[in-house]
């Protein structure tokens, strides 16, 4: 260092400690310690977690969150930067160090950054014309607190633009603790991966029963080895419903036109109600000329004929008899899709087919779990057809044709949103991705295929029409959207308030779909019309509904030991109850009068996807709260009741005889069944105040009683669908062949949808991780 002498500025040395500038005579000026919490907190007087904006801004909205610029004392200033203060010169000119600007983390702290601030700080005439009298002067502190204040400036620039990494190290995908709600981890079944809105996931708050059959299995007790025999039958029942499979006998599989009519009569006041993809009068013209001569008919036309009869052979009757009938039209529909030429596909019609298939791979139990894999294409393929683009951006055509793309998107849209919940997967499309406006409230027969010159207006919302439910559902798919999106995130937990503002305009949502569809439906009955019955508002409902056990599900399991989470625990039963009402399932007579009550209770009782997830996933959401309550964890906000025991006993005895239903209707798996069973045996042995040992074997015996019932069910489907006498009863030599491999007890009770999996592989990959995934419970 350059020695100087009295009244001499001190010379500059690059790299020097700031603290070697001082002179000896004059002590160091203290300076308080720098606040690390932003100025909102501080007037607020509360903890800040100190990112940029912090926690307490967002939830309470606040604009900006600014921190206190922060002075950092020369003799703390450890930089290593090769930037550093420049010799002053004898000239008495002072100047200014260039210094790599300091990165501040979430906590207002220094550290490194490669960010360096370029901008020189503003100087008074004074400080540029005549040398500073000392180092630390009020001048040079406000240098310095520019610089601090230009650098979060700048940094708060950076962030609205990229992810700034956590400068602290920690890992930007760990779950928050405390008020905030861990996503669930997913599970793993052979190549699928099942995301948190997967109705697999609920079966965690479930360890006892699972636990149970699982050990039931590796020691190959009673209900293992009659879930066996369940299970052999079931095979050879699917086996012999299939079919012959040709490409040059596409559509020869039509029945008689009386049958034919009522099969797709049923489709039309049902599923078409919801969804819709037809024009009818259209579909009805195309329909006549095929019977005037069917060799003549277009393919796809009967291609699209035998997707409406195998949706419409779900509600033919009570034991749905066309099952292997309609298993074999939708086979054919997607050999049709796969043959070439595919260009010759992507027509209004083609888009019709695939929605009609997703919708019957779903119902029929045909590859129902790998909708969401089918939808992709058929999201891509609407895309690539400008579906997604509002047709008036898109040149003039009629109204008909518009409004068929608009309603045809508005489908894709349900459907793919649906299909993503069902397999735990984030939703294809974002709102950004399309400018497709809402389908007009018309009915069918007001739109024609002819330039008129004048655009037809939409009737009034509050007039039912053909469109009315599908407009009524559309409403609110922004917020599902974005709601499916946020539940399968997988990155980072979900703060609890953000849980309770999405519950509030679900909630919201909600009320409002039922108050629409209840006005609705009363004007249609008091007009004479036959338009919304009772099937298109209680599928219109379970759509919206179920959405609160997803939202909530994360939250259930600190409930039970922590009652601030007591809200989701509730609401997850109130959905649930208020979905097996619809059911059928809640221990009140449905009146079967209701016009569209009937072919509710037949889709519920032989439809697959989500007629038989929700209804599953409901179920285990009463069993929960009943088997804690008898556990005596039934504590309640005060405002909020607890329901009595024997409404949710109620519940599930219905369920009970609905799961065997199912399998008198010709599912060949016993396992819902067995597990709402073992759920009643749980609940039981609680009422009765056994021992733990007891309990377990309660637990056991009801499995097997039940996977025996179950078998007797199935010996009457086979003997029913004409599987051969000798095959019907597993004999046991096969048992033997059998029982050397895992029962895939998940897999079989998940319905196909995740085969290679048993009891004893599931309780251990499931609980054995489960304090990870939940944390705060177990």
């Amino acid at each position: 260092m350059t020695n100087t002498s009295q009244g001499e500025a001190p010379s500059y040395n690059d790299g020097g400690n700031a603290a070697s500038f001082l002179p000896t005579s004059m002590p160091e000026k203290k300076r308080r310690r720098p606040p690390l919490a932003c100025e909102q907190c501080r007037r607020r007087k509360i903890k800040c977690d100190r990112n940029s904006p912090c926690g307490h801004c967002t939830r309470a909205r606040i604009p900006n969150c600014t921190y206190a610029p922060a002075h950092i004392p020369a003799s703390k200033n450890k930089s290593n930067s090769s930037s550093g203060l420049q010799s002053a010169s004898t000239s008495g000119v002072s100047h200014r160090p260039v210094r790599p600007a300091p990165s501040l983390d979430a906590g207002g702290a220094t550290g490194d950054n490669s960010a360096v601030a370029t901008d020189v700080p503003p100087t008074s005439k004074h400080s540029s014309s005549a040398p500073s009298s000392n180092v630390g002067s009020t001048s040079d502190t406000s240098n310095v607190d520019w610089l601090v204040a230009r650098v979060h400036e700048l940094e708060d620039k950076l962030a609205s633009v990229v992810h700034i990494s956590d400068p602290k190290g920690n890992d930007p995908f760990a779950t928050n603790k405390g008020d905030s709600v861990a996503p669930l981890a997913g599970t793993i079944s052979k190549t699928r991966y099942f995301g948190n809105s997967h109705w697999i996931n609920v079966t965690d708050l479930l360890p006892t029963e699972f636990a149970l059959l699982g050990r039931a299995e590796a020691e190959k007790d009673d209900v293992y080895h009659a879930l066996v025999k369940c299970k052999t039958l079931g095979r050879k029942i699917k086996k012999n419903r299939q079919r012959p499979l040709s490409s040059e006998k596409l559509g020869s599989s039509i029945p008689l036109r009386e049958l034919a009519d009522q099969l797709v009569d049923n489709y039309l006041r049902t599923f078409e109600g919801v969804m819709r993809i037809l024009h009818i009068p259209t579909f009805r013209l195309d329909y006549e000329r095929y019977w005037q001569n069917p060799s003549a008919a277009n393919m796809s036309f009967v291609i699209q004929l035998q997707l409406c009869m195998a949706l419409g052979a779900t509600i033919h009757d009570e034991i749905f008899s066309m099952r292997a009938m309609a298993m074999h039209w939708v086979y054919e529909a997607q050999l049709w899709l796969m043959l070439p030429p595919e260009k010759s596909k992507m027509t209004i019609t083609g888009i019709q087919i695939l929605c009609l298939l997703v919708m019957a791979k779903s119902c029929c139990g045909v590859g129902q779990d790998l909708t969401w894999v089918t939808m992709g294409s058929l999201v891509r393929m609407a895309m690539y057809m400008g579906l997604h683009r509002d047709p008036k951006r898109l040149g003039k055509m009629t109204m008909y044709r518009a409004e068929i793309r608009r309603r045809l998107w508005a489908t894709i849209l349900e459907l793919n949103l649906q299909c993503a919940f069902e397999a735990g997967g984030s939703p294809l499309l974002q709102n950004t991705d399309y400018d497709t406006e809402p389908p007009a409230n018309l009915n069918d027969n007001q739109l024609v295929d002819e330039n008129d010159g004048e655009a037809l207006c939409g009737q009034p919302s509050d007039i039912p029409t053909q469109s009315s439910v599908q407009l009524a559902i559309l409403k609110s798919l922004p917020l599902r959207l974005n709601l499916i999106r946020l539940i399968n995130d997988f990155r980072a937990s979900r703060p609890y308030d953000e849980i309770l503002r999405l519950n509030s305009e679900l909630t919201k949502a909600c009320r409002e779909l039922s108050h629409k569809l209840s006005c609705l439906h009363t004007k249609d009955v008091n007009s004479g019309g036959t338009t919304i019955n009772y099937f298109h508002v209680s599928v219109a409902e379970l759509f919206l509904y179920r959405f609160f056990h997803a939202l909530h599900q994360t939250a259930i399991a600190k409930s039970f030991n922590d009652h601030r989470f007591y809200f989701s625990r509730r609401m997850c039963l109130d959905s649930a109850l208020k979905l097996l009402n619809l059911w059928g399932l809640s221990g009140q007579r449905m009146n079967t009068g209701t016009k569209g009550q009937m072919d509710f209770k037949r889709i519920v009782d032989n439809g697959s996807g989500l007629f038989r997830y929700i209804g599953v996933q409901s179920l285990f959401f009463v069993a929960v709260e009943l088997i804690h309550q008898k556990q005596g964890q039934s504590v309640s906000l005060g405002y909020l009741p607890s329901i009595g025991d024997s409404d949710l006993r109620a519940c599930l005895e219905s369920a009970k005889i609905w799961t065997l239903e199912r399998v008198r209707a010709g599912e060949t798996n016993g396992k819902g069944h067995c597990f709402v069973a073992a759920c009643l045996g749980h609940i039981d042995a609680l009422t009765a105040g056994l021992p733990q040992e007891q309990v377990d074997k309660a637990i056991l015996r009801a499995a097997t009683e039940s996977a025996n019932r179950c078998l007797v069910a199935l010996m009457e489907v086979a003997k029913r669908e004409g599987v051969p006498s000798e095959e019907s009863t597993p004999e046991p030599t096969e048992m033997d062949g059998v029982t050397t491999t895992p029962l895939e007890w998940m897999g079989d009770w998940a319905w196909d949808d995740m085969d290679g999996m048993s009891w004893e592989q599931w309780s251990q990959n499931t609980f054995g991780g489960l304090e990870q995934s939940l944390p705060g419970h177990f």
